[in-house]
């Protein structure tokens, strides 16, 4: 199944309609950085949330991550993983909102959800909703490092979306299949 742009569109496996090979093998890896790098400033859909970062290879060049998850295809998330030391929240502050290790915890603004075997906390904006980044959860990054990628980084999932001025047609995007590799399989409970 094909958009009108030529490429493959989402296909939902728990319906029967999965396609695997317009997906990725679920252990893929990051890119290893270059000499180039691209400083990109992104916020929520309000501005509560306000951050940059620096990514390499630059975004252009970057494989987007379009994953199948229940989160990602949920927020319609398209990410991109910049170091951990390339990613500075401006707003909301350290400061103002009582933030431990740099991050709104427990803030007014920046909400957190996790499930599973919650090992990511997919961030929001509790104000208009966006889902601008996740954070790996401390204690549990390492492993999930080792099994996605060939050098161990602390990254920081960015939803390429909340770019100020983002093309999205000038991206690459990278299939994975994150519906096969999320343990435990998503459920609805009543």
């Amino acid at each position: 199944m094909t958009d009108n742009n030529n490429t493959a569109t989402l296909n939902n496996p728990s319906n029967g309609s999965y396609d695997s090979e317009i997906w990725d093998k679920p252990k893929y890896a990051f890119p290893k950085a270059t000499s180039e790098s691209s400083t990109h400033s992104a916020n929520c859909h309000c501005g509560a949330i306000r951050f940059r970062f620096t990514i390499s290879p630059p975004l252009h060049e970057y494989p987007v991550i379009c994953c199948n998850c229940s989160i990602c295809a949920r927020n319609g998330a398209l990410l991109v993983y910049p170091n951990r030391e390339d990613f500075v929240l401006e707003r909301p502050t350290a400061e103002k909102q009582g933030v431990e290790g740099g991050w709104d915890k427990d803030g007014e603004v920046l909400g957190g959800y996790s499930f599973g075997d919650a090992k990511v906390s997919h961030r929001f904006c509790k104000k208009c909703g966006c889902s601008p980044f996740s954070t790996l959860v401390p204690g549990h990054w390492e492993r999930f490092m080792e099994a996605m990628c060939e050098e161990v980084r602390e990254l920081v999932p960015v939803n390429v979306r909340m770019i100020t001025g983002l093309d999205l047609d000038a991206l690459k995007l990278k299939k994975v299949d994150g519906w096969k590799m999320g343990t435990p399989k998503y459920e609805l409970k009543d």
